[in-house]
């Protein structure tokens, strides 16, 4: 494998853990504001009342996913690099 090509790989897979992550503490933090319970088995919230939470979190969601991939692929990818001594 390509020297060069490691760190972008790790950056990207730890990227995706990291967004990942986010995720799921975004969808059981708003559950939990609005006084539901998450059901991690089925990924839902349940509220109160029985009825199903729709999280209406599309768009911030989005947009931090994006901010939150490509720093953390930014940076792990940069460590890794300054670890090794890879040279541009």
């Amino acid at each position: 494998m390509n020297r060069t090509l490691l760190p972008t790989l790790l950056g990207v897979f730890s990227s995706l853990f990291a967004i990942w992550l986010l995720h799921n503490y975004l969808m059981v933090d708003d559950c939990l504001d609005q006084g539901g319970t998450f059901d991690y088995a089925t990924a839902k919230c349940l509220l109160s009342t029985g009825q199903i939470l729709d999280a209406k979190l599309e768009n911030l969601a989005l947009v931090l996913y994006f901010v939150v991939g490509f720093g953390v692929s930014f940076i792990v990818s940069s460590l890794i690099k300054k670890l090794i001594k890879i040279k541009k």
